[in-house]
């Protein structure tokens, strides 16, 4: 509705002549000019600058319950903080300021569309005491503290810029906020920062920070969606005490992790994280995190690591090309993987220990550049999985470990597919070891092989030593360059209903040991069936 004032005097002196004579829901056109006014608005108003832009209005503004105000094409230079109890609507508006705060909504309501809020000392927007904010195809830009501030209040902002300042958004005090194709850059901490509140993203883009990306803390709730994370000097992702809940994320390129956890929980599917100085995922305090579908790779330290009796579960995920350990479990934390890959490391694929818990299900361990899995003073259960092409040992296992194998295939690793040391116990089921030395036992360990085949060794097949006791049931042990078995140093080794055959030197080496063949087959072989030494015992049946 366009007012009479309006029509009858379009040359407005001042804005307070005007609305003391325009009727509630009016219109009033500015001058290309500046209006050096404070008002208090008491009516529905709308204020239109020209066309050009240039209409400036400088002063203290309050809006207040139950007013709406429109401004479009205008320029504000508020003096004090721009004041909103009731409803603010700014349209291809500037507002602009060297004050604290630029506009405090308190209990109100602001749409912002193709606007620009800059300059404050502290904060450009500050939403306060259940006020509710909208915010489109807007830039925020050298802000002192930060651009956003929602505090037990609601926001949504879509394709919008924000840059230059301490921090882009803080969000607390049981907020609400929701972003779309959203830009972050040049913050010197937080770029987003979440307490005790709820923080919904999708596609926007989050990067080149001197702080974290995205600080999470107090119970709060994250949801990011297609979000992009990059270039952070601290962690790109700090979930602390909190939620987070990830789809098709990018997180790369940061100086230190990718993503941190402590004391939180996380479900991430079909994300890439990459490319980071630290930890690609960090997984700490009692932590669980799901993994699923993701793509974890080229980090210059580990790709996952897990501690202080965490729980991270992984499915159909790659883990690959880290420059240090591509997967840590330590800490009596707890790790399962079911159809994921771990390939091409630069050292060993995973290490378990202190007192720490993995499982592994239909999974790939490849290609590392030293061992595919260690193991001390730690418990790993290898299901269906396939141990291959490994620098160093398939499986390390030292100091009270324990290590179940079933179902599982190694080959051509450099070093013993099953190596042990010092108390260590394992249980091998239904498995196949070719073309690499297969077993080696050292000090006081214990082996029971049951269904498994051993085949196709340069050296020893299987070699048990210093106290130790293997025990093979319906096993294969053929075709090796070297012995078949050596037993040696107050060893013990069973034999039953298993075969010994084609080994070009001794099929059984004994040399102060004991040995029991029961129900079995020696055969085929080169030279002989049975080398005895040293005070050794040898029982046949």
């Amino acid at each position: 509705m366009i007012s009479l004032f309006r029509l009858f005097f379009p040359k407005v002196k001042t804005i307070k002549s005007a609305l003391n004579s325009v009727k509630n829901d009016d219109s009033i056109q500015l001058l290309n000019k500046k209006y050096n006014e404070s008002i208090h608005f008491e009516k529905d108003v709308t204020l239109i600058g020209d066309s050009a832009g240039r209409t400036i209005i400088e002063g203290i503004l309050i809006i207040p319950k139950n007013v709406r105000v429109v401004f479009k094409r205008i320029t504000i230079s508020p003096t004090s903080q721009m004041y909103v109890e009731g409803d603010a609507i700014f349209e291809q508006c500037t507002i602009e300021g060297n004050i604290d705060i630029l506009l405090t909504i308190n209990g109100g309501y602001i749409i912002g569309r193709n606007c620009t809020f800059k300059g404050a000392k502290e904060v450009a927007v500050a939403l306060i005491n259940n006020s509710s904010g909208l915010f489109e195809h807007c830039t925020f830009q050298h802000n002192g503290k930060m651009h956003l501030l929602v505090k037990n209040s609601k926001a949504f902002i879509e394709n919008s810029d924000c840059s230059n300042a301490s921090q882009g958004f803080w969000i607390t005090g049981n907020s609400f906020m929701q972003s779309k194709n959203c830009f972050l850059q040049y913050h010197k901490e937080h770029q987003i920062l979440i307490e005790n509140s709820t923080y919904i993203d999708h596609k926007s883009t989050i990067q080149r920070g001197e702080g974290y990306g995205i600080f999470a803390d107090h119970q709060s709730d994250v949801t990011l969606n297609s979000t992009n994370l990059l270039f952070h000097k601290f962690s790109q992702l700090f979930i602390q005490n909190s939620y987070l809940n990830g789809k098709h994320c990018t997180i790369q390129n940061g100086n230190e992790c990718g993503v941190a956890l402590q004391n939180a929980e996380s479900i991430m599917t079909h994300c890439e994280i990459s490319h980071h100085n630290r930890s690609n995922i960090h997984v700490s305090k009692k932590s669980k995190l799901h993994l699923e579908r993701c793509e974890i790779h080229s980090g210059h330290e580990y790709g996952l690591l897990i501690s202080k009796e965490s729980i991270v579960n992984c499915k159909e995920s790659n883990i690959e090309n880290h420059s240090s350990i591509q997967v840590v479990v330590t800490e009596k934390s707890l790790c399962s993987m079911k159809e994921c890959i771990i390939v091409n490391g630069h050292h060993v694929g995973f290490i378990v220990d202190k007192k720490s818990e993995c499982m592994l299900a239909h999974c790939k361990v490849n290609q590392n550049g030293n061992s595919a899995i260690n193991v001390d003073r730690g418990m790993l259960k290898l299901f269906q999985s396939e141990v291959c092409e490994n620098n160093g040992n398939g499986v390390l296992a030292t100091t009270h470990s324990k290590v179940e194998v079933d179902g599982c295939k190694f080959t051509h690793n450099h070093m013993p597919h099953i190596a042990s040391k010092t108390k260590v116990k394992i249980q091998l089921t239904d498995s196949t070891f070719e073309n690499g030395k297969s077993i080696f036992v050292l000090h006081r360990c214990e082996i029971h092989a049951i269904h498994c085949r051993f085949h196709d060794s340069m050296n020893v097949q299987i070699e048990i030593n210093e106290h130790s006791t293997a025990k093979f049931e319906h096993c294969q042990i053929y075709n090796g360059k070297s012995y078949g078995v050596k037993v040696i140093k107050n060893s013990n080794f069973f034999f039953y209903h298993s075969q010994i055959f084609q080994h070009d030197l001794a099929q059984i080496v004994v040399n102060d040991s004991s040995v029991i063949l029961k129900e079995s087959e020696i055969y085929q072989g080169k030279r002989n069936a049975l080398f005895i030494q040293n005070h050794s015992e040898v029982y046949i049946q």
